[in-house]
């Protein structure tokens, strides 16, 4: 049979535990709109599509629409504190939230009015721009009741990274120009993501003298991202603050994100690239927007508190009261123990008790570290995270050093052992949304000494430039074996794997035994797939990070494979030959193509263009600055009407792939 080592590898790909309707009614997925599908450009904004932003909703007072938001939960409506400067219980019994509203002047199929039970600002809410932790949560007193174009959005996670120049999604009722008038349909428009540091220096230019006039003080923190083009023309506007900026998240498609809050702007839709060369009146700004990664601790607090103050189960409340009252400690984001971890040998539960589920909108963390000389060894007793193919909801990843994972873990299956060669210290983030949990995990961990020759089954952490090879060489690898190796070049390198010796099973598209050559952990960027008798050339890594998959089926075995990692300089490949890189792509492409007539592989050669990991987390990190506006303008922040919202505007012309792996 050729399908035991498909079943076998599962937990490295995708775990089926949920189907695809259950994910369907998941937060962040659209019923009847895929937006960058629709349209490569929406020029000034354009009336949306009926459903295609179930999860915002339109805040109003005394009748008039005043601000946006964005569902999180069937009780709880994520917007932002400008829109609220008054927490009195007056204005608050005043404002009602409509949920599943596209045209304002008529009551829509799902339409719902509710009202506010409570509303939490940021403690640490600053009023002048750049409006730093400019978020609020709005608790509603009813249930929202859920459905084909009422819908949550997802929040991102932890560890979320949408790059520069994603395009993201605004909508919402703001003014369609600046000072313009409101529309009384939905409307959106596309913005793409700034560069942190372009961000950082337009918002410099904005009043950038008043920095030099006021008295030193200070300054909160920068919580904002930009989103938009340099020319101007497409933005949001007063009356779209607090409604969220979604950006497509990962690989699986049809996933969105609320990477940013309406916040801010100057001016709506105004160009920015030269703000240096205006008076300051005539400057703009991209779209200015609370940064919701770096607040979501903040967010989960929040929705914790309330779970865990709602919950009318006596089994619930008992549990409560063991783990907050007797833990010697437990993070406010974290219903069990979590922090550093010292001990040679220990275990790893969440949840705490045996039979229970973990809770919703965790976000636990835990550090292990070992001796010097020693490595660590991850083992899974059990593990039951909600699934999807991407990961995308609930996951625990593992990683070593600095933004450098070794695998990402959902699903039901639990996973091989880890084994971190060489590393004294590994970090374990567990993430939860808002619905849906299941039994958890339990993982012990220990110190081991000395190196050992990686068994079937495991994840292994290649520290080093060292030689690798198939269970076994040189003889024969056994069936139904599935091996992964994780490998990290230093910062500014890429790895390159030369054969010294190669055999593996033959058959079409490798479809029995093969090595497959990953860019990533998530296995999203496949550089190769190999199998047969023929030493293949060398394959190099588009950034630091490889991963080997060495896999077997139940039937017929070789000798299989050795081979060295070695580490290579940016520089050094700048200096090769362009034809002697270009040949070591042709080559692959013909070993491949000596193999099976349409094996997938691809050129080895590394692309310079796509920045190391490391660098590119280190660019897209929120940047220090504050900026203060003139408080005698009248156009930063702007009012809008009598509700005291200073809003932005669309304007003028303008364990699968991330699952067990």
């Amino acid at each position: 049979m050729r399908t035991s080592a498909a079943l076998l590898s599962l937990w490295f790909w995708v775990n089926t535990g949920i189907n695809a309707a259950q994910t369907a009614s998941k937060c962040g997925s659209p019923p009847v709109w895929s937006p960058m599908s629709q349209s490569p450009r929406v020029v000034g904004g354009a009336e949306a599509t009926y459903g295609s932003h179930p999860w915002l909703v339109s805040l109003r007072n005394k009748g008039s629409h005043f601000c946006g938001g964005a569902i999180l939960t069937d009780r709880w409506i994520l917007t932002t504190a400008h829109c609220f400067a008054s927490l009195s219980k007056e204005f608050l019994s005043g404002v009602r939230v409509v949920a599943g509203d596209f045209d304002l002047r008529v009551d829509d199929e799902e339409e719902q009015v509710l009202l506010i039970k409570s509303a939490s600002v940021h403690e640490k809410y600053h009023h002048s721009a750049p409006m730093s932790y400019d978020i609020a949560l709005l608790e509603l007193d009813q249930h929202i009741q859920f459905g084909a174009r009422v819908k949550p959005i997802c929040l991102p996670l932890p560890d979320e990274n949408v790059p520069p120049e994603t395009s993201c999604i605004v909508g919402g009722w703001g003014r369609m120009k600046e000072k313009g008038r409101l529309p009384a349909v939905l409307r959106e428009v596309q913005l793409d993501l700034v560069d942190p540091a372009k961000c950082k220096h337009v918002l410099q230019t904005i009043k950038s003298s008043l920095l030099n006039q006021r008295p030193a003080r200070p300054q909160p923190a920068l919580t904002v991202l930009c989103a938009g083009p340099e020319r101007g023309g497409r933005d949001a506007c007063q009356g779209d603050s607090g409604g969220p900026l979604v950006c497509p998240a990962g690989s699986g498609g049809g996933h969105w994100v609320a990477m940013g809050i309406t916040s801010w702007g100057k001016g709506c839709g105004r160009s920015w690239g030269n703000n240096s060369s205006r008076p300051p009146s005539r400057r703009g700004s991209p779209g200015v927007f609370t940064d919701v990664k770096l607040l979501l601790p903040w967010i989960k607090r929040k929705l914790r508190e309330d779970q865990l103050l709602m919950s009318s189960s006596s089994d619930r409340l008992y549990q409560v009261c063991v783990c907050v009252c007797v833990c010697v400690h437990v993070s406010d984001l974290c219903s069990v123990r979590d922090g550093h971890v010292t001990d040679s040998e220990d275990v790893i539960r969440n949840p705490a008790r045996p039979g229970d589920h973990y809770d919703n909108n965790q976000l636990c963390v835990w550090s292990i570290s070992v001796p010097p000389g020693y490595s660590i060894l991850l083992e899974f007793d059990h593990f039951h995270v909600e699934n999807d193919s991407y990961c995308r909801y609930d996951r625990l990843t593992v990683s070593v050093g600095t933004h450098r994972p070794v695998g990402i873990f959902c699903g039901s299956v639990p996973p091989g052992p880890l084994l971190l060669n060489n590393s004294q210290t590994a970090t374990l983030l567990f993430s939860s949304d808002i619905n849906r949990s299941g039994s958890g995990f339990v993982i012990r961990h220990r110190a081991v000494k000395g190196r050992s020759d990686p068994e079937c089954g495991t994840v292994v952490l290649v520290e080093g430039q060292t030689a690798i090879h198939s269970p076994n060489y040189p003889q024969f690898y056994g069936n139904d074996c599935v091996l992964r190796w994780v490998i990290y070049a230093p910062h500014g390198h890429v790895v390159k794997l030369d054969f010294a010796d190669f055999s593996l099973e033959e058959s079409d598209r490798c479809s029995y035994d093969s090595l497959t050559v990953l860019g990533d952990v998530e296995g999203r960027d496949e550089i190769a797939v190999l199998c047969g008798g023929s030493v293949p050339p060398p394959v190099l890594s588009y950034r630091s990070a490889m991963v080997l998959q060495f896999t077997s089926d139940s039937s017929i075995t070789h000798r299989g494979f050795s081979a060295t990692l070695t580490f290579i300089s940016h520089t050094d490949l700048h200096d090769q030959d362009t034809t002697d890189v270009e040949t070591l792509g042709h080559g692959l492409r013909d070993h491949q193509d000596d193999l099976a007539a349409n094996q997938r592989g691809v050129a080895s050669y590394v692309n310079l263009d796509v920045a190391d990991p490391v660098m590119q987390e280190s660019s897209s990190r929120v940047l220090s600055l504050q900026v203060d506006m003139d408080p005698e303008s009248s156009e930063d922040p702007r009012l809008l009407m009598e509700m005291g919202s200073d809003d932005e505007d669309y304007s003028g012309e303008s364990s699968g792939v991330g699952s067990n792996i």
